[in-house]
């Protein structure tokens, strides 16, 4: 192999953490070629050690600050893995297990995530919004995936369209009701299913429940890639 091929593919080779690969390819070279090649793969390897080690150092900080979302992105990072295995297999544990830790909580939330919008959905289906929202507000939204935040937001418009039918419906049937008195005044009122005989102003609650639901909805987007 020509020397500048050589050269090429052994600094490739420690491009990719790879110096099993880098220090073959130096040894099929020859004379001083050879000797520079290898000290040029030392250099890379204790260059990577040194990363690894901060990489390490980051991992338990992280961890100590319960900064999870720092410590899934090292988890999904391709290098995170590679450069690891260059340090003692002690740190490299210890590092592995908060990595490994904050994957599986992120599983767990994403677990309940599902089931909370499921819950959701179900009470759409019994025209309960309130309780809809309520399911989900425990959404924990920096867990979740961009699946599922999509998902969410797409429920959350759900919900704030059954408050404003169910507002609407409200309102139409107390004028219905108003209606009715006025034509019959010796009439008994119809008592309210409401606790305490019902509100006067009906839909009144309903009305904050739409603002926190769009509220919910900026967040999610701002929290979201586009949708």
């Amino acid at each position: 192999m020509p020397s500048a091929r050589r050269r090429r593919a052994v600094e490739e080779a420690i491009i990719r953490l790879d110096f099993a690969t880098a220090q073959a390819r130096a040894d099929q070279a020859e004379g001083e070629e050879r000797t520079r090649l290898r000290d040029l793969v030392e250099a890379g390897r204790m260059e990577a050690v040194a990363r690894a080690e901060q990489l390490a150092g980051r991992i338990q900080a992280m961890a100590r600050a319960d900064h999870y979302e720092g410590l899934l992105d090292l988890a999904e990072d391709p290098e995170t893995e590679p450069l690891l295995n260059l340090i003692p297999p002690e740190i490299n544990r210890g590092a592995r297990l908060h990595l490994d830790g904050a994957l599986l909580r992120q599983k767990r939330y994403q677990a309940a995530a599902d089931r909370h919008m499921k819950n959701a959905t179900e009470f759409l289906a019994l025209f309960d919004p309130k309780a809809a929202f309520n399911e989900i507000k425990k959404v924990e939204l920096r867990w979740i995936s961009d699946a599922q935040r999509v998902e969410l937001h797409a429920l959350v418009k759900q919900t704030d369209q059954a408050v404003t039918e169910q507002i609407e419906l409200e309102g139409r049937t107390a004028e219905v009701i108003r209606e009715h008195l006025g034509e019959n005044p010796d009439s008994v009122p119809v008592s309210s299913s409401r606790p305490g005989g019902g509100s006067k102003n009906p839909g009144r609650g309903m009305g904050c429940l739409g603002s926190a639901l769009m509220a919910w909805a900026v967040l999610i987007v701002g929290l979201a890639l586009p949708l």
